[in-house]
């Protein structure tokens, strides 16, 4: 019995090294084919890798490279856009995206935002969901240690001053904790997309004899407000709202 799960740990342990090998050689084989410009082949090989549930902001931004230089644009800007989602203050990921925005056909204005709507934004979006996680276990664990000067010490202002210092910090780690269950809620939503089609008219209502309400080209980005049967309500940054088939539109 105990040789058969030894046999049975190294054969998941073998089948997991394997797999990390594989893995690990088609990047390398990737970045080379992107090194050689043959941009074609790699963007296969980078979605190879996707398509096997593999997900970061590097392997989605070096997709976005290799269909920028295919000049297949909006493209580009969805997979910028999966790495923005995991890495929302990444310098380069944002550049490269600002420029593919500039080579889309439509200028749209966004809706002004409040002042504290735009610092809580910046805010949010300053960590990765790891690192406000591990932020919010480091303020969690100093709550705990003034906590627990605060029961043990003797002194009335230590204790006091466990307690509100304590205070401070359960405060500050629940907010953390907050800005980490929102970005993983963020995460896990699939209400924004790309356009994909040309030109496309947005109607008034989920139906192709509705009304034509404004025209928007491929590689806008839209937020998802509602579905019935194959058409979306979608929702632009000026406020625009209307409804299109699905099969104009990739997830993001």
């Amino acid at each position: 019995m105990k040789a058969k799960i030894i046999i049975t740990c190294l054969a998941v342990l073998f089948s997991l090294g394997s797999f990390a090998q594989d893995f690990s050689n088609k990047i390398i084989t990737a970045q080379d084919l992107y090194a050689e410009a043959k941009y074609d082949t790699a963007a296969v090989v980078y979605q190879s890798i996707i398509d096997s549930g593999y997900q970061s902001p590097e392997l989605y931004y070096n997709l976005g490279n290799t269909y920028f230089k295919l000049q297949e644009i909006p493209s580009a800007i969805l997979y910028y856009e999966k790495a923005l989602k995991l890495k929302p203050s990444d310098e380069n990921i944002i550049f490269n995206l600002q420029l593919c925005n500039s080579m889309i056909p439509d200028r749209i204005e966004e809706i002004p935002r409040l002042f504290f709507i735009n610092w809580y934004q910046s805010l949010y979006n300053h960590f990765p969901i790891d690192v406000w996680a591990k932020i919010g276990l480091i303020l969690f664990s100093f709550f705990a240690l003034l906590l627990t000067i605060y029961f043990l010490s003797n002194k009335i202002i230590i204790k006091k001053l466990g307690f509100w210092t304590a205070f401070v910090f359960l405060s500050l780690s629940v907010f953390t904790f907050f800005l980490t269950y929102q970005k993983y809620s963020s995460f896990k939503q699939h209400d924004e997309a790309i356009i994909f089609t040309p030109s496309i008219t947005v109607k008034s209502s989920p139906a192709k004899s509705s009304v034509d309400l404004f025209v928007i080209h491929e590689g806008t980005k839209v937020s998802i407000l509602d579905q019935v049967g194959e058409w979306k309500k979608i929702k632009i940054q000026n406020g625009s709202i209307g409804w299109i088939e699905s099969e104009n539109m990739e997830i993001i």
